[in-house]
């Protein structure tokens, strides 16, 4: 009956909806499973790459070939592809591919490859290695291939992949982070356009040849959001990460989005072009949202010299399996879907339990009363003939073959459109190159700026440099992105005129972009003169990077600039002397400056915690600290001793061990407490004592008892019994539940006895925020039979109200305990779990219908579900466990009812738990807060920190069991329960 409960469950599940005016229908069958990409080629056919429903990331990294790329044919011209063959097979996952003068490109890392079907049989027989070099270590590997109107092949890189792509000169272009790479077609001149990604999944070209990609973690969970829509430029840095590897110039603060999304995992992104769809439509963007299971729809809205976008719901689906993963247009003016199924459970989090994962499909979606598309492709055309008719074709393909085979016959059209000045920047002469110049003047100017960069045309410069103070914005940036790779020192003057009009962050960039380009140091240094504070600060940020000689910038340049009015110049000012170690001297009197202030602003304080940490190594700065922490105001001194927990030196300096002495004894109870927890992040062995002496005084707060436990117990875990008598008072449920996480950290990193874990495990027994798991490490000892009978019924009873160990922990548990003590029900029990999981699923389900979301958001911020203990929903919440504040957007009613029952069976990305055993025989686990080339941060179930230097380490793999303890639904009732989910899928 449970497998037929489950079973019904999968089925009840309705095909995916169009939006109103819109159908949508199966366009393959069967045959295919889990597709991932796909690309047509001019003939209509569709190649789908599909994954073997395997482990990405192990196929990745070992480059397992278990992957291949189906071929789909629509023999009538219904939309319905009949015709189904393997075009090729013996693949690593492959992420993308595109179709190009009778070769499919194709991403198969560590190469990017052509395949070719040479005998016309419908499979490949013929692969060609383009270019190769791209790293495989995560999903972030080569993917998102596609040509731009220029001709240029583009690709995209994610996080820690990587890629060293050998350029003609024998030079490597390299880099780390998530990037926008483009080479020609034979893989030539690799460059590198825009970096600073976790993973740019995607992207294509309007018409007018601007970029838009889909970005998954474009920055930490925030607010409920984390990925974005972006514009993408040249030369851009967007806020995840620095690249590192070949040296790209930063222009100043990273690039904004267009528009923010919760983790809906943005994937494959198309621009409509065709005309089946409302006129309103064209130029929309569509994106495929792996885990909220839609196709979004986005306006382009302008927005200064960039845009904003309005987005709505193209297609959605209620099945738990459906998750678009690609979107492109077809020649008809439909738009095909590609749904790969639930077979990706890695990174994208979604059930686990509920059987085999669901292969996925292909779907087209039509306008509603749509009339077939006469030869959509052009092929009864006699392409010999008269073109004139075809220049404003409907057909978008037929369109722009009509503007290629101009260009091919060297015929120049009248710049009416994007496509003719495209097609011309493909026509030698000096005919095409006066058409374009001209069309500088007109209203297409964008286009034709980015169409002369592409002819290589330098002799346009002049007129480009014009537009920088003529144009509106848009075209602004366009004359100032073309200036970028043709303009010489002439045009100077004019990027620094520009520079000081009206400029969003978009055209700024690429202003400063070009002055990169085209101004030696000499030229930056007499423009630190301007009196115009954004051309002084363009100035010193390019001084201080490549091709600029070192000391091209002095420290004076920067430090005089730190106090003056304007915000953009100080705060580029100060960033930059954080980054020059050699300025320390400097530095050491700035921030000598900041705390001899009674107050602090926003700013100042800002200011003083970034200089301390980027200084850290300096004794001047530590000396300067560590006074100020016996003198400064009580502000200033919790702010340094919070700093003070996110140094990453090997040993802490002694002046700042000193001074977290004297703070532990400090008479301000809040600076003792910072104190104590600054020692316990950074474990410092000296306190041990005053640690110890503090944890036993009945005078200080239970709270900061806590804390100095906390700091002691790494290295003394035999507490006192006093100590474990607190602890155990701590896990009553009249304290709050943040007091009884900290205390069962403690208590599980502690060495205690079968009888002291026995009074934990009584204390918790109805609570279902400590697990039994959390304590049950904390065994070290027997104590007798008896107390060994107590702990094993304690075991059972936590057994038989659901909690589930994994069976090692359990035998660790069983293994101490004294040999007369039978404990062959216990082991009977765990072994009975798997059927009970689907039994509770089972049983629960229907509780994901009806449901009142007021009600549920009291029991989520109530003290028995003590949800917003470790998780955030808005404003409110802890910072633990993952942001809830859109989670209906991202995950089905099946995925957060497992989520709540089983918490280890999925772990949201970002969030699992990890054990570190380190040289000192310690083992510490929890989510890594931050890490760095020095050191892991942990942080626990109480939202606690410890560092942990990477030279201590002596194993670090991930934990299968989640800090989210089980059992939330023995403290609610049904009605509750069924209130609570209904409140999380109510948060979009």
């Amino acid at each position: 009956m449970i497998g037929i409960a489950l079973l019904l469950f999968q089925q009840a599940a309705p095909p995916p909806r169009a939006a109103e005016g819109f159908t949508i229908e199966r366009a393959a069958g069967d045959e295919v499973a889990f597709p991932m990409f796909g690309a047509l080629d001019d003939r209509g056919r569709l190649f789908v790459t599909e994954s073997s429903g395997g482990d990405l990331y192990l196929e990745l990294q070992n480059l397992v070939r278990k992957c291949k790329i189906r071929l789909l044919e629509d023999a009538d011209g219904d939309g319905r592809y009949e015709k189904s063959r393997v075009f090729a097979e013996g693949l690593v996952p492959s992420m993308g591919l595109v179709w190009r003068d009778g070769k499919l490109y194709v991403a198969d890392p560590p190469d990017l490859v052509t395949l070719e079907d040479t005998d016309g049989d419908g499979k490949a027989d013929r692969r060609t290695v383009v270019l190769t070099g791209f790293g495989h270590k995560d999903n972030g590997s080569l993917h998102g291939l596609v040509f731009g109107p220029d001709g240029w092949l583009y690709m995209t890189m994610g996080l820690p992949d990587g890629y060293r792509l050998k350029r003609r000169d024998g030079t490597f272009l390299e880099g780390k982070s998530g990037a926008l790479l483009r080479c020609r077609p034979d893989g030539s001149d690799p460059e590198t356009l825009s970096r600073g990604f976790c993973n740019l999944v995607e992207l294509d070209f309007t018409e007018a040849g601007e970029m838009f990609g889909t970005v998954n973690w474009f920055q930490l969970p925030a607010g409920g959001l984390r990925d974005a829509l972006v514009h993408l430029v040249d030369g851009a840095l967007f806020p995840y990460d620095k690249d590192v590897g070949t040296p790209q110039p930063v222009t100043g603060e990273p690039m904004p989005p267009v528009s923010r999304f919760p983790a809906v995992a943005l994937s494959g992104v198309a621009v409509y072009r065709g005309a089946q769809f409302p006129a309103a439509m064209k130029g929309n963007l569509f994106t495929a949202q792996h885990n909220s299971r839609k196709v979004g729809r986005h306006v382009l809205i302008p927005e200064g010299s960039t845009y904003r976008s309005h987005n709505l719901d193209f297609v959605t689906g209620d099945d738990p399996d459906f998750h678009p993963s690609d979107v492109l247009e077809d020649a008809d003016g439909s738009l095909i879907v590609i749904d790969t199924g639930g077979w990706y459970i890695h990174h994208c989090p979604s059930g686990q339990l509920s059987g085999r994962p669901a292969p996925g499909g292909i779907y087209r979606v039509r306008a509603a009363g749509a009339k077939p598309v006469d030869d959509p492709r052009g092929f009864r055309i006699d392409w010999k003939g008269p073109l004139d008719g075809f220049l404003d074709d409907p057909r978008p393909v037929v369109r722009d073959r009509a503007f290629r085979e101009a260009a091919a016959r060297g015929e120049l059209l009248p710049p009416s459109s994007p496509a003719a000045l495209w097609a011309a920047s493909a026509v030698p002469g000096d005919r095409a190159t006066q058409a374009l110049r001209q069309a500088l003047g007109g209203d297409l100017a964008a286009t034709a700026a980015r169409a002369l960069a592409a002819r290589d045309d330098r002799g346009a410069a002049e007129a480009l440099a014009r537009l920088l103070e003529t144009g509106p914005p848009p075209v602004r940036r366009a004359a100032a992105e073309a200036l970028a790779r043709l303009g010489g020192p002439e045009q100077l003057q004019a990027v620094w005129r520009a520079l000081q009009g009206d400029a969003d962050r978009f055209l700024e960039h690429a202003l400063v972009f070009a002055a990169h380009r085209i101004a030696d140091a000499e030229a930056l240094r007499k423009a630190l003169g301007s009196a115009h504070p954004r051309v002084q600060k363009a100035a010193i940020i390019l001084l201080s990077q490549p091709p600029r000689p070192a000391g091209s910038l002095a420290p004076e340049d920067v430090v005089s600039r730190i106090a003056v009015e304007d915000a953009e110049l100080r705060g580029a000012s100060l960033k930059l002397l954080q980054q020059h170690p050699g300025w320390a001297p400097h530095a050491a009197r700035l921030l000598r400056g900041w705390l001899a202030k009674e107050r602090l602003g926003d700013e100042e304080r800002e200011g003083v915690r970034s200089t301390v940490l980027a200084f850290q190594a300096d004794g001047a700065v530590q000396e300067a600290v560590a006074a100020a922490i016996g003198s400064a105001a009580a502000p200033t001194r919790l702010l340094l001793l919070d700093a003070l927990a996110r140094t990453s030196q090997k040993q802490l300096p002694r002046a700042w061990a000193d001074a977290l002495s004297r703070a532990v004894g400090d008479p301000d109870p809040a600076v003792r407490l910072q104190a104590v927890r600054t020692a316990g992040v950074l474990r410092v062995p000296g306190l041990d004592d005053e640690m110890a002496r503090l944890a036993e005084s009945p005078t200080e707060t239970a709270e900061l008892r806590l804390d100095a436990l906390r700091a002691l117990v790494a290295r003394r875990p035999k507490l006192a019994p006093g100590a474990v008598d607190f602890l155990v008072g701590r896990l009553e449920a009249s304290t709050g539940p943040v007091a009884r996480l900290a205390a069962a950290e403690v208590l599980r990193r502690a060495h205690l006895s079968d009888l002291q874990l026995v009074r934990a495990l009584q204390a918790v027994r109805e609570d279902t925020l400590v697990a039994p798991g959390t304590l049950v490490p904390a065994l070290r000892e027997s104590t007798g039979p008896e107390a060994g009978s107590a702990l094993l019924a304690e075991l059972e009873a936590a057994l038989r109200k659901g909690w589930r160990p994994r069976e090692e922990e359990l035998e660790a548990v069983l293994a101490r305990l004294p040999a007369e003590v039978p404990s062959k029900r216990v082991r009977d029990l765990l072994r009975e779990a798997p059927g009970e999981i689907r039994a509770k699923l089972a049983e629960y389900e229907p509780l994901l219908e009806g449901g009142d979301a007021a009600r549920g958001r009291v029991v989520f911020f109530g003290a028995n579900a003590a949800c917003s203990t470790c998780h955030r929903m808005g404003d409110l919440g802890g910072h633990v466990g993952p942001d809830l504040t859109k989670i209906g957007t991202v995950r089905s009613g099946r995925d957060l009812l497992e989520s709540i029952l089983v918490p280890s069976s999925t772990f949201a990305q970002g969030y699992e738990s990890y054990k570190i055993a380190t040289e000192d025989g310690n083992v510490l686990s929890g989510l890594v807060a931050r890490q760095s080339a020095d050191a892991v941060v942990l942080k626990d179930a109480a939202g606690a920190e410890t560092q942990v230097r990477r030279d201590q380490i002596r194993r670090m793999e991930r934990a299968a069991v989640s800090i989210m303890p089980e059992g939330l639904e023995r403290k609610l009732a049904r009605e509750e329960f069924r209130d609570l989910i209904a409140f999380l899928r109510s948060q979009r």
